[in-house]
């Protein structure tokens, strides 16, 4: 059984996709039993704990890309894709106590995490259970997945519907930064397919439906931030 489960490979909606998945939400349950048990600063040095740990996984696991692409570019594994800023913002978060950042964290980190695992690239289609790539990718969206809903399963944030917008703006923000460091790393040569976020071009049919309706690289992405927008809005309001 032990050999069968080791030697099994993960797809989306396969038994290794939801192991990961149960595993994020009996770490949720883990933490939302832990609630009242103690104190706001001890909670919330968990959560930077937590976001620490996962910033190092994350680094870790681009690191070891470069055993396996055999045209691996550093300045393509940088920290830009909006679930590695959303770790970054969940460490900002958890160090200024600002709502607005863990409002951000809790929808639209939680909804890139999730986008993420739903929508994997295909190089990380049908790889071993446990294998470097499956925990590096899966692992850390499903540790994302934690770590951003756990600003409200501990208490540390209380949903406001009005944070959506503020969540919205910080994707926008975002984005153009994004835009800026795609543009920089292109013009120098230093990578010249750079896409981070994919602001240039669509990577995925969502996104290429939305690229033929406004073919202008970044702008394109407008309706996306709207729909998240509202998703964010929809989610604090049943949270309250």
């Amino acid at each position: 059984m032990l050999k069968r489960i080791k030697n099994a490979k993960i797809n989306v909606f396969s038994f290794g996709w939801w192991l990961y998945i149960l595993s994020a939400i009996i770490f949720m349950i883990v933490l939302y039993n832990l609630k009242d048990k103690y104190d706001y600063d001890t909670k919330r040095r968990f959560i930077l704990i937590l976001s620490i740990i996962e910033f190092i996984i994350l680094r870790i696991y681009k690191r070891s890309l470069k055993s396996v692409y055999d045209n691996y570019n550093y300045f393509n594994e940088l920290p830009c894709y909006l679930c590695n800023v959303s770790t970054m913002l969940c460490i900002v978060a958890a160090l200024t106590n600002n709502s607005i950042i863990m409002a951000f964290c809790t929808t639209i980190g939680l909804f890139g995490s999730m986008l993420a695992l739903i929508m994997p690239d295909k190089y990380y289609i049908d790889q071993f259970l446990f294998s470097r790539q499956a925990l590096g990718f899966y692992g850390y969206h499903c540790l994302l997945l934690v770590t951003c809903l756990g600003f409200y399963l501990l208490g540390l944030y209380k949903p406001d519907p009005k944070d959506a917008l503020w969540a919205m703006a910080i994707l926008f923000i975002v984005t153009c930064i994004t835009h800026i460091v795609n543009v920089v790393l292109r013009n120098t040569g230093l990578n010249p397919t750079c896409n981070y976020t994919f602001t240039c071009e669509p990577d995925n049919d969502v996104l290429k439906f939305f690229y033929k309706l406004f073919p202008v690289r970044l702008f394109y992405l407008l309706p996306i931030m709207f729909i998240m927008g509202l998703l964010a809005y929809i989610m604090l309001k049943i949270l309250v």
